[in-house]
């Protein structure tokens, strides 16, 4: 992106610099990504989002009248870890994805924020297995965690073991942000699990501060989507980490602005086998 935050789609291969483990190498493949997305739209759905669940309705409205043909979407809707429902399975059909949105309703309950993005990555990443898709999620919240199953250390070894990106619309506004002694105000706690889960899968976090601006954020998350680069390059590492971090630098050059690379965080050499975590808890419907 470049220094208004907007994406940029003329990158050359030769701008490119990749780092792994603080070791450059050598890039080897650059091209756009134009393959299908399936991406998973969570919408909070907890009193604590009431006051805004209606500008967020009409940026998931925006999202899904975007699509293109192929594109799949899921519609999730979650409070507490017991009330985390797909409304809507992946499909491709816009008209029933906006009918599926009335579906969508304030209920009692302390949002689980870590459980809901945790159960749409992996929805979005067990959904037809292929290389031929790229998958995502597009989170709708004011981020409050409040008693997940799954904690943050959990969530952060699933987004880097999946290939699912996540662009978070995160409507803060109305959380306290007076810290105290002993704690971070529950709006700094936000922004930093959100900040933290988009920076790990290589997606992006928007914090809107108006109706207006929502729609700005959604229309900029739409661009994403839709503006992905795949980079490829054969590692040189020779230690026996599991985690390899990445990192992808655009270094300025001459008639070309400041430029940043957003990636996700690394990768895992062999996955952790994370199937049977959590599977005695039932999550959603």
């Amino acid at each position: 992106m470049d220094r208004s935050k907007h994406s940029v789609d003329d990158l050359k291969k030769e701008e490119i610099l990749i780092l792994e483990d603080k070791v450059p190498q050598t890039v080897s493949l650059l091209t756009k990504d134009d393959r299908p997305i399936v991406y998973a739209v969570a919408i909070d759905n907890s009193g604590s989002f009431k006051k805004v669940l209606g500008p967020a309705l009409d940026a998931v409205r925006m999202l899904i009248n975007s699509k293109k043909d192929e594109d799949e979407v899921a519609l999730i809707r979650f409070i507490s870890s017991d009330k985390i429902e797909t409304v809507q399975n992946f499909i491709p059909d816009k008209s029933t994805l906006i009918d599926s949105l009335k579906l969508l309703r304030i209920e009692g309950g302390q949002s689980a924020v870590n459980d809901a993005i945790y159960l749409a990555v992996k929805a979005a990443a067990d959904y037809k297995a292929s290389d031929s898709i790229r998958r995502a999620v597009v989170l709708v919240s004011d981020g409050e965690e409040r008693n997940s199953y799954y904690n943050t250390d959990a969530l952060v070894e699933l987004l880097r073991a999946k290939n699912v990106q996540v662009f978070v619309i995160g409507i803060v506004n109305e959380l306290d942000n007076e810290n105290s002694f002993i704690r971070q105000s529950p709006r700094q706690a936000a922004e930093e699990l959100l900040n933290r889960v988009a920076s790990e899968s290589g997606g992006r976090v928007f914090f809107p501060k108006s109706a207006d601006d929502l729609l700005r954020v959604t229309a900029e998350i739409i661009d994403d989507l839709h503006s992905q680069y795949i980079v490829g390059y054969q590692s040189t590492t020779t230690d026996k980490k599991n985690f390899r971090k990445v990192e992808v630098k655009i270094p300025s050059t001459p008639g070309r602005e400041k430029l940043i690379a957003i990636t996700k965080s690394g990768y895992f050499v062999n996955p952790p086998n994370l199937e049977g975590k959590g599977k005695d808890k039932k999550k959603s419907k």
